[in-house]
């Protein structure tokens, strides 16, 4: 099966994951400060593995313009990390459709999306699961290379994309459950699922 963007015959939405529902936002911040913590333990567990030289995790400031760059570098290690997560996502839309994707914010979350294409299920598994996937290899790749200074805003680039990806891996658990003859279609703020 191809992307389209003519929904075959015979198909008929099975479920909508829509963003703008409460309850579904409400799930995924609880079940996003959980995976901050597991993977808070996660990372650290594997960078103290890879690094010998991280000591106790402890951070010291020297003054106040020291602070204030320690927290820049972290917005921007975010900011960095929330785009680089999309544009893989853009990445994947486009490889499969070589169609120029979407992006955009609404509210607290980014987005990449293919609104009015329709895309085979296991297409859109990779790219749900790519930039949770191939940020964190990355990330983890890193580690033993990063000198010692920027290593903690490696870590919390690693944990925000792997946390951050809380609706993508819903969905893509989601789909699991799908026959891999269903269709996706991506309007940014939803993703509805289309069965035979």
């Amino acid at each position: 099966m191809q992307p389209t963007q003519t929904l075959p015959p015979g198909y008929q939405s099975s479920g909508i994951f829509d963003l703008k529902s409460r309850k579904i936002l409400i799930g995924l911040n609880v079940v996003g400060i959980l995976l901050v913590l597991f993977f808070l333990w996660f990372f650290g567990l594997i960078a103290s593995l890879l690094r010998t030289d991280l000591g106790d995790g402890s951070f010291e400031f020297s003054g106040i313009s020291e602070t204030f760059g320690v927290l820049g570098g972290l917005i921007a290690s975010i900011a960095f990390v929330l785009v680089l997560h999309e544009a893989v996502h853009g990445a994947f839309f486009w490889i499969f459709t070589r169609h120029k994707p979407i992006f955009g914010f609404k509210g607290l979350y980014a987005y990449a999306a293919m609104p009015g294409w329709y895309i085979p299920r296991n297409q859109y598994l990779v790219i749900g699961i790519a930039p949770f996937i191939l940020l964190s290899l990355l990330g983890v790749a890193l580690i033993p290379f990063i000198p010692l200074k920027f290593i903690w805003f490696l870590l919390i680039a690693l944990v925000m994309n792997a946390s951050g990806a809380v609706g993508d891996l819903a969905v893509v658990f989601w789909l699991l459950t799908k026959p891999s003859t269903t269709m996706a279609l991506d309007q940014a703020d939803s993703i509805e699922l289309f069965c035979i």
